[in-house]
């Protein structure tokens, strides 16, 4: 892995530059003049570098739209014990930091991530209430933006404070150039990136109503068309984390394996398909799980990874309004979520895995040897990712400007959040 902080000082030059190279290949893509695979700041245009043919599964296995809602509506006079964990066996621990201290504001520790997944072209759409079988509805309001899991958790990162590639697959079209222009805006590097000119780009259609639920339509598009062969090695060995999320379980697994092997901690964000698709080996080779409670209990009844009572790693359980539990094989940590004005759900549980890697990945006792088994270790991850994800739902479309500042400014200046912490052991 590289050495902390390296490259930071020119970074700004570095992204500017990607800015620039990427508007270069969109002005080629909409002119469809050369070839439609050539580079995008550096974005892999090699179509001999796909494992078979393009994705042939749904769009499905994103988180970026599927948890609803991670860390809203906990009232601060709710009770100090949640009831989130609830195994009269396991003896709640008193030693709750009712003070935690948020990563430093300097650059020491700057984690390197690789976020590997679903990017897409999402289209959200704000209607008062969906409409009845041939009825109709008025849009209030109509919003396009970058989407996708992997590279929502991507700029998430960045915008806390992190550097981070994004590695996946776009159509060589309008939409995987807008894609990957607002990336590299955002500040990650999108050089990994397959353009796969013989597909479009997955362009997922989110539409809202009233009340900030969330109705769905997607098209396979080109976004598994990557493989675990097209990501360039020195990319992964510089990375100090990957971060996986919805793509063929045979990418996910061969990725996983060369992190494990170049030495980065890896997590994975397997997303609503996660019963559905043979996730055995990516399961199994992470340190660190995302679900929500309904895909933990499905991969508890489909697999031998039980998410509620973890043997040998962290999975870190979305709960919607009751907020989040870290369960580990040593006990858990739980807290019930910020208080929130809801309007869009859309990347909610993404922001949750973005600021709970951006805390975690900035302290070496927590992930200097593997992701640490001490739930006392998560208290500050689980409330930024709370954080997070109460600052994702009062933003329309899957992606939100996320920054220390509005962490601290979700969590309040009052202690009484952090002690709403219950930690079990």
């Amino acid at each position: 892995m590289s050495e902390e902080g390296e490259g930071v000082d020119d970074w700004d030059e570095t992204v500017a530059e990607w800015g620039r190279e990427v508007d270069e290949w969109e002005g080629d893509v909409r002119e469809r003049t050369g070839d439609i695979r050539e580079r995008a700041g550096g974005v892999r245009g090699d179509g001999g570098d796909r494992a078979g043919p393009s994705a042939r599964d749904a769009v499905d296995g994103d988180t970026d739209a599927d948890d609803s809602n991670p860390a809203v509506d906990a009232d601060p006079a709710v009770d100090a014990d949640p009831a989130v964990d609830s195994d009269p066996a396991v003896d709640s621990d008193p030693a709750v930091d009712s003070d935690p201290d948020l990563p430093p504001d300097d650059a020491d520790r700057v984690p390197k991530v690789v976020a590997a997944g679903h990017i897409n072209w999402d289209v959200t759409i704000h209607v008062d209430s969906l409409p009845e079988p041939d009825g109709e509805t008025r849009i209030d309001r109509l919003e396009q933006s970058g989407g996708g899991s992997a590279a929502n958790v991507a700029v998430g990162l960045v915008d806390l404070g992190g550097q981070s590639v994004v590695y996946g697959s776009v159509g060589g079209d309008e939409s995987g150039a807008l894609a990957l222009r607002e990336l590299a805006s955002a500040g990650v590097d999108p050089g990994q990136v397959l353009v796969d000119a013989d597909e479009p780009t997955s362009v997922k259609y989110v539409i809202v109503d009233g009340g900030g639920e969330l109705l769905m339509l997607a098209n396979d598009g080109a976004n598994e068309s990557f493989s675990a062969a097209g990501l360039d090695r020195d990319t992964l060995a510089a990375a100090d984390h990957l971060h996986l999320t919805g793509q063929q379980p045979e990418t996910a697994a061969a990725l996983a394996t060369a992190a494990a092997e170049a030495g980065a901690t890896r997590s994975f964000d397997p997303g609503r398909r996660v019963a559905d698709r043979e996730f055995d080996a990516a399961l199994h080779a992470s340190d660190v799980l995302f679900v929500n409670d309904r895909e933990a209990d499905a991969l508890a009844a489909a697999t031998d990874v039980d998410p509620w009572e973890p043997d040998d790693r962290v999975v870190a359980i979305k709960l919607g309004d009751e907020g989040a539990t870290v369960r580990t094989p040593h006990g858990s940590v739980s807290h019930p979520g910020f208080d929130a004005d809801p309007v869009d759900t859309t990347g909610a549980g993404d922001a949750f895995a973005a600021g709970f890697l951006a805390a975690a990945l900035r302290e070496p006792e927590i992930t200097g040897d593997g992701f640490s088994h001490d739930p006392r270790d998560y208290q500050v991850p689980i409330l930024v990712g709370n954080a997070c994800g109460a600052v994702a739902t009062e933003s329309v479309t899957a992606r939100t400007d996320l920054s220390w500042d509005r962490v601290r400014e979700t969590m309040g200046e009052s202690p009484e959040t952090d002690l709403l912490i219950e930690v079990r052991t």
